[in-house]
C-alpha cells in the first residue's frame, strides 16, 4: 500500500496503525534476512509507537501513523546513528535532526535505521538488491531503496551529494525525487560537501514522492541552504494534473557512452511512448563547456569534503576506507582560488540550464547505466545524476521497464531550479503513460 492510500485507509478507520506495523514487522522478518536494509530496527519499538497512534485523535495530521525509514546519517533521538562507520558505532544522538522532528510532528514515525555506505560515501554497506540479492542496491542510500522496494516502509528518507538517491532508485525500481537544493533542511544530517548535498525521499509512486517530499520541507535556521527557498515555487499537494502534454527536452550529456545498449534501447522505447502521448520531444546537446562539469563537480566534493572531515580524519584517519582517504587528500591539493572558480563553473551552467526551460518543460534523461552491477563491492556510477545534483535541479527517477536480468530499469526527469512542482507534474504525467508498475520485490 502506497503513502496516499494508506493515509485514506487510516482516515476512514479501514485499517489501524497497529494492524498495519504487524504486518510490516512480519514481513521484515521473513525477508530481511536476504535484504539486511535496516542498520537498525526493533519491532517492539515499532509497535509500540503504533499503539500510541492507535487514537483517532491525530488522524488528520498529514503521516498520520506512517512509518519511514531514515537513512543512518540522519539522527535519531535515543536511535543509533552510526554513519556507515564503526568510527560511530555506539552514537546516539540526544536530538533528532530538524527533517525528522517535522516528519513526527506530522503524525509519522521512526520504523528504522536504513543502511548508507560509510559516510555516505562509497564503502558499501551490506544491503544487497532486493530483485536479485546477487546485485548492489546502489549507495549511498541503499537501505532507504531497499526497504521501500521490498515493503518495509511506503516511504524513506535518503540524501544526495552526486547520485544516492536517484541511482538506488532506478537500481530498486522505485520512485526517488531529489528536490531542488535547500528545499529540505539539513540540519542534524551528517555534512559531507555543504553545496552539493541534497536530502531526497522514496516511495512508490511520484504522488507519494511528492507528498511526503512537500511534508519535509521548509526554512529552517539551522541549515542555512534552506534560505535559498525562498524564492522556490511552492509544492502544492496532492499534484494537480498538468493539464496539457509536456514539452521534453532529450538530454544524453557527454557520458552517454557509458549507458548499456539496453538502458539506451529502453530510454528510446519510453521516449518514443511519450511523443505518441502527445509530448512534444526534441534533442538537446549540451554545449562543450558542459565537458568538464564532471570534473567541477567532483572538485567541490573533494574540497569542501576535506575541510568538513578535518576532526574525524585528525582523530580517526586510520579508521576510514581508502577511498575516502585518497578523496580527503586530493581535497586538500584544492586551494580556495580554484573552489572559487568551480562554484562559478556551476553559475554558469545553472544560468545555461536555466535559459533551456524556457523552451520545455522538463528534461527527460537516464538515471544510471543500466541494471544494478552483479555483486556488492561496487553500488554504480553516479555519472548520470551528478550534473543535477551539481545544479540543484529536481530530479526524479521512477521505473520504466526491466533489462535482461530482470533487474529494474528507469526514466529520469530534471525540472528548472526551484520549479519543483512543474517537475513532478511531468514526471507524474510521465508515470502515467509508461504505466511500469515494479510491485514489491519478495512477493
Amino acid at each position: 500500500m502506497g503513502l496516499r492510500a494508506l493515509q485514506s485507509a487510516f482516515r476512514e478507520a479501514r485499517l489501524a496503525v497497529p494492524d498495519y506495523v504487524a504486518a510490516l514487522n512480519d514481513r521484515i522478518a521473513r525477508l530481511e534476512p536476504g535484504i539486511q536494509a535496516f542498520e537498525w530496527f526493533e519491532p517492539a519499538r515499532a509497535m509500540a509507537e503504533a499503539e500510541e497512534r492507535s487514537g483517532g485523535i491525530l488522524k488528520d495530521l498529514p503521516l498520520f501513523g506512517v512509518p519511514v525509514g531514515v537513512k543512518d546519517i540522519i539522527a535519531t533521538r535515543g536511535i543509533p546513528t552510526r554513519m556507515g562507520s564503526r568510527i560511530f558505532a555506539s552514537h546516539v544522538p540526544g536530538r533528532s535532526a530538524g527533517l525528522v522532528r517535522r516528519f513526527e510532528a506530522l503524525g509519522g514515525m521512526v520504523m528504522g535505521k536504513t543502511v548508507t555506505t560509510e559516510f555516505a560515501f562509497r564503502k558499501p554497506g551490506k544491503t544487497r538488491n532486493p530483485w536479485n540479492p546477487a546485485h548492489t542496491p546502489g549507495g549511498s542510500s541503499s537501505g532507504s531503496a531497499a526497504a521501500v522496494a521490498a515493503g518495509f516502509v511506503p516511504v524513506a528518507i535518503g540524501t544526495q551529494t552526486l547520485g544516492s538517491v536517484i541511482r538506488p532508485a532506478a537500481f530498486c525500481g522505485v520512485v526517488g525525487y531529489k528536490p531542488s537544493f535547500g528545499a529540505i533542511s539539513r540540519d542534524g544530517v551528517w555534512p559531507f560537501s555543504r553545496t552539493l548535498d541534497h536530502v531526497g525521499v522514496f516511495a512508490r509512486s511520484v504522488e507519494d514522492a511528492a507528498w511526503f517530499g512537500a511534508c519535509l520541507m521548509g526554512l529552517d535556521p539551522r541549515d542555512e541552504a534552506t534560505g535559498i527557498r525562498a524564492g522556490m515555487r511552492s509544492l502544492s499537494v496532492p499534484l494537480a494534473p498538468l493539464g496539457h502534454a509536456p514539452r521534453l527536452a532529450v538530454v544524453k550529456t557527454p557520458k552517454w557512452s557509458l549507458a548499456s545498449e539496453v538502458q539506451r534501447a529502453n530510454f528510446t522505447e519510453a521516449v518514443a511512448e511519450l511523443r505518441d502521448a502527445g509530448a512534444l520531444v526534441r534533442d538537446v546537446p549540451l554545449p562543450p563547456a558542459f565537458n568538464e562539469a564532471w570534473t567541477v563537480v567532483g572538485g567541490i566534493m573533494d574540497h569542501e569534503a576535506a575541510r568538513g572531515f578535518a576532526s574525524v580524519e585528525s582523530r580517526h584517519r586510520v579508521q576510514l576506507s581508502p577511498a575516502l582517504t585518497e578523496l580527503l587528500d586530493r581535497g586538500k591539493k584544492i586551494t580556495p582560488e580554484q573552489h572559487a572558480r568551480n562554484l562559478a563553473r556551476r553559475d554558469e551552467y545553472r544560468r545555461w540550464l536555466d535559459g533551456l526551460y524556457d523552451g520545455c518543460d522538463a528534461i527527460v534523461t537516464i538515471p544510471a547505466p543500466g541494471e544494478a552491477p552483479q555483486g556488492l563491492a561496487n553500488t554504480g556510477d553516479a555519472a548520470f545524476c551528478s550534473l543535477w545534483s551539481l545544479t540543484g535541479l529536481p530530479a526524479i527517477t521512477m521505473p520504466s521497464g526491466r533489462g535482461p536480468r530482470g533487474l529494474p530499469l528507469g526514466l529520469q526527469v530534471v525540472g528548472r531550479y526551484r520549479e519543483d512542482e512543474r517537475a513532478l507534474q511531468v514526471a507524474a504525467w510521465c508515470e502515467g503513460v509508461l504505466g511500469v508498475r515494479m510491485g514489491l520485490a519478495g512477493d
